[in-house]
């Protein structure tokens, strides 16, 4: 049986280039390849080690395959591959005017409700947000890229930040269509 090397970090387990921009295309494709290979369904004649090691390694492949779809993950794995440690649970952001600025799409999207239009003020607010998570992930780019990586660690909280506002959204607009079907 073919083994991954688990201290190979993920992008070279796809066999891509280090960096936020990705082609998601062939990194989807690179997935596949090695999901066939290391699926455990393969294995399922084989001995109980390689059974094992077939489910951790399709496992590996997974959360590496989840982790640099996202964006925000993406991002946040960058800082991680270049030695920034990263604490998800106890990171915020201290920027008050991006701060506010969440307040006050917290408080259209709970508006949205009550709106005579509702589905289009979500739409108004996820094309929103859609343009600040854009231009977060060029400003990642550049502090990523230029080497400062606690600038673009910050920015990448905020990221994280939109990306929740979006799942809200999202959330919304499901909860909408189907109070309207």
């Amino acid at each position: 049986m073919q083994v991954l090397d688990f201290k190979q970090n993920y992008f070279d387990l796809f066999d891509i280039d280090i960096g936020f921009d990705i082609d998601k295309s062939t990194l989807h494709a690179r997935q596949q390849q090695l999901q066939a290979r290391f699926h455990p369904d393969r294995f399922v004649t084989a001995s109980d080690q390689d059974k094992r090691l077939s489910v951790q390694q399709a496992s590996r492949v997974n959360e590496a395959y989840q982790t640099l779809i996202d964006p925000v993950k993406r991002s946040r794995y960058l800082l991680e591959v270049s030695g920034i440690e990263i604490d998800n649970d106890s990171e915020t952001t201290s920027d008050t005017a991006f701060l506010m600025e969440q307040i006050e799409l917290r408080e259209k999207l709970d508006a949205c409700r009550n709106h005579h239009t509702p589905q289009e003020e979500c739409d108004s607010i996820e094309a929103t947000l859609q343009n600040k998570a854009s231009a977060l992930a060029d400003e990642f780019v550049g502090y990523y890229q230029s080497g400062d990586l606690d600038v673009a660690r910050a920015i990448s909280r905020k990221m994280q930040f939109i990306q929740r506002i979006q799942e809200q959204v999202a959330e919304l607009q499901l909860e909408l269509e189907e109070a309207y079907y």
